[in-house]
């Protein structure tokens, strides 16, 4: 009797551990609330990543028809790698547009500023408020996959623009066509091909719904990138 009584105390205690320290997790999530995004905190996991990860990201997205990017993300999505991609953007188009206009106009040479902020905004207007848009639909269609995997899915899409964006460097309409055309390809290959898992689970329907959405936005994209910021191409 004693030792029945003696381990069911025990067991008691051990319980007694263990439901205070998931009162307090849920307590933590409740007194965060609404307002936990605009904490550090609450980020912190996402810029947990080594330059390797994000250098074996980068190689993946030119690699479209391999499934595996969004199995190798959905544990440890990044932001990390997006910001990074397109800081690097920013930093090539006005590089690269500077070079090209300085090469045409040889007695009126001077560095054009505007492209910095101009590419800024657009790029991660582009680069963060279109997955938002894609994970909204996605998600009252039916598709099991969070905001951030969704970010950190397209962000990593956009690496394709960082070749593109050097070869723009040479002055040849048909040529930049093509490569514009390649980067809308591969990209789109590489977003519909990586969703193909979730997407089977849903209704033929909704499955076409998200790869319109996704090709209409890929298309849209190119377009701009290569009408705003390389229009004056062979002028």
């Amino acid at each position: 009797m004693d030792f029945g009584i003696q381990n069911q105390t025990d067991e008691q205690k051990q319980a007694n551990k263990e439901y205070p320290i998931q009162n307090n997790n849920e307590g933590n999530k409740n007194q965060q609330g609404y307002c936990a995004f605009l904490t550090i905190q609450f980020y912190t996991p996402y810029f947990n990543v080594t330059e390797t990860d994000v250098l074996q990201r980068i190689q993946g997205t030119f690699l479209p028809l391999r499934p595996d990017f969004l199995n190798l993300i959905r544990g440890n999505p990044d932001l990390w790698g997006p910001i990074w991609i397109n800081a690097t953007l920013i930093f090539l188009i006005t590089a690269i547009a500077n070079l090209r206009q300085i090469d045409e106009e040889k007695e009126n040479q001077s560095f054009v500023i505007s492209y910095v902020p101009q590419a800024t905004a657009l790029l991660y207007i582009i680069a963060f408020g279109t997955p938002i848009i894609l994970a909204g639909v996605m998600k009252f269609l039916g598709v099991d996959l969070s905001f951030f995997q969704t970010i950190c899915l397209y962000g990593y899409s956009m690496s394709t623009l960082l070749p593109i964006t050097i070869l723009c460097y040479f002055q040849n309409e048909l040529f930049l066509w093509l490569i514009i055309v390649y980067g809308f390809a591969n990209s789109s290959l590489f977003l519909i091909v990586n969703l193909k898992e979730e997407l089977d689970k849903l209704q033929i329907q909704k499955k076409y719904i998200i790869i319109g959405i996704v090709v209409t936005m890929q298309l849209a994209l190119y377009l701009f990138y290569k009408l705003v910021f390389f229009s004056y191409v062979n002028k």
